[in-house]
């Protein structure tokens, strides 16, 4: 090696590490998916088309279902709001004249039971506090 390169080797080391160090740090965060107003939406709304479900599958076969399954199939705009992350729980009388439906995000829990046609539990908790998160008006 020639004594001039060695003399700017440290200079070329240092400009180097530099130009892949400063893009790192400067770089822009940004959020992927949707805000904690649009989750917390997405949740109550999971919540409604499941009830909505569970009553229509008990007025068509007599009884309600703890198979998620049996009512994606019968409303199609409950699997885009699935979609975000929610967690559902189903559980349904051995009868099948009650059910008890938690819906939740990383915003937003959500209870909800039937029995028959009688709602018999609806609770909410707010999970995360952000701007645009809070408990639905409750339902009859």
């Amino acid at each position: 090696m020639t004594p001039n390169l060695r003399r700017y080797l440290p200079l070329v080391l240092a400009a180097a590490f530099l130009l892949i160090l400063l893009p790192t740090v400067f770089k822009k965060k940004s959020s992927a998916g949707p805000n904690t107003a649009t989750r917390a939406t997405q949740t109550i709304d999971a919540m409604r088309l499941i009830d909505r479900s569970e009553q229509s599958y008990k007025a068509q076969h007599g009884g309600y279902t703890s198979h998620l399954a049996d009512l994606l199939a019968g409303d199609k705009g409950l699997a885009g709001d699935l979609v975000i992350g929610i967690a559902v729980q189903l559980d349904a009388g051995a009868n099948g004249q009650t059910f008890f439906a938690q819906v939740e995000s990383d915003v937003l829990s959500l209870v909800r039971a039937r029995s028959g046609k009688k709602l018999i539990a609806n609770s909410c908790l707010v999970v995360k506090r952000a701007s645009g998160v809070k408990c639905p008006a409750p339902q009859t």
